[in-house]
């Protein structure tokens, strides 16, 4: 007969309360965030029997955005989709940690094609860079000539944090899909604490 060991039962114990009271520290400072913008997120849990995780979503416009927590470090990862072009650096200066030093070293503005990519790289000082072209809209894909634009875009920081920056065309125009991934939870809450900041209260 195997006993267990009342060590480890405790310790688990107090993981889980603490995972508990994370879970819902995450969920009430989203909340309360969001409904003094006049928004009300919708939150999701983890099942007991599952690994804990949490998602907090919410549309502001035509702008849907989910804050998901993992628990792991640095578990937490913001998607914004249909973001106004405007809001997108105000939104990547909140994780506020300077460029991955060595992607840093491979930048190059003349590698971004397009108005938005070319705004997009000189508000971000840095941080992005190229990870995918298109055909310009209205041009013959298939011809050898045809000018491209930067629609995604990607970038690191030092300390914490990845963005992936997809541009639904090349001007300023343009709309994108956001996500920033691996952040802290105080970073994850600054971010949407700038987000929000957009929305005139209500």
């Amino acid at each position: 007969m195997v006993f267990s060991d009342p060590r480890h039962d405790a310790r688990e114990r107090v993981a889980h309360t603490a995972r508990t009271v994370q879970h819902t520290r995450t969920a009430l400072m989203a909340i309360r965030l969001l409904l003094t913008r006049g928004i009300r997120p919708q939150v999701t849990r983890s099942r007991p029997t599952e690994p804990p995780w949490l998602d907090v979503t919410f549309t502001h416009g035509a702008t849907s955005v989910r804050w998901s927590n993992t628990y792991y470090h640095n578990g937490h990862s913001l998607r914004f989709k249909l973001l106004p072009l405007a809001l997108a650096p105000t939104v990547l200066a909140a994780v506020n940690s300077a460029p991955d030093s060595e992607l840093a070293t491979f930048h190059d503005p003349t590698d971004f094609k397009g108005e938005a990519a070319r705004w997009l790289d000189d508000q971000t000082t840095g941080l992005l860079g190229v990870a995918n072209s298109r055909p310009m809209p209205g041009y013959d894909e298939e011809a050898s000539d045809t000018p491209i634009y930067s629609s995604e875009l990607s970038g690191r920081w030092q300390v914490e944090g990845i963005a992936l920056l997809e541009l639904s065309g090349p001007d300023m125009t343009a709309v994108c899909n956001l996500e920033i991934l691996r952040l802290s939870e105080a970073t994850a809450h600054a971010v949407i604490t700038a987000y929000a900041a957009q929305i005139p209260p209500r």
